[in-house]
């Protein structure tokens, strides 16, 4: 019974303070890019926790980037960055988004 209740707390709490999330490609090769869309699926299901996804960079809480920073996509998540309300959250999803991956001795990426 106790356990049910706090689940319950849990379940609601988490439908209240529900986050937002925008997510952004940097250029990667998309590994990544499945594991988060597959979160989307029925089969985990974020939403009934709250987490939804967001087109909109005003509306979003939280972005997730994925593959690395490259010079071309600086521009477009700098601006996506500052037309995201505060509070706001970034979150690096892979290898290449923290450290730039198998591309990081390339030309064109900027790094993690």
């Amino acid at each position: 019974m106790l356990l049910d209740t706090l689940i319950g707390k849990a379940y609601r709490w988490a439908q209240k303070k529900s986050l937002w999330v925008l997510h952004f490609n940097t250029g990667g090769c998309n590994g990544c890019d499945i594991e988060i869309f597959d979160l989307l699926t029925p089969r985990y299901d974020v939403e009934r926790l709250g987490i939804l996804a967001e087109a909109s960079p005003r509306h979003a809480d939280v972005l997730l980037c994925t593959g690395p920073v490259t010079q071309q996509a600086r521009d477009g998540l700098w601006q996506i960055y500052t037309q995201m309300p505060s509070p706001k959250w970034v979150v690096a999803v892979g290898s290449c988004s923290n450290t730039g991956g198998i591309f990081a001795e390339s030309d064109t990426v900027l790094g993690g």
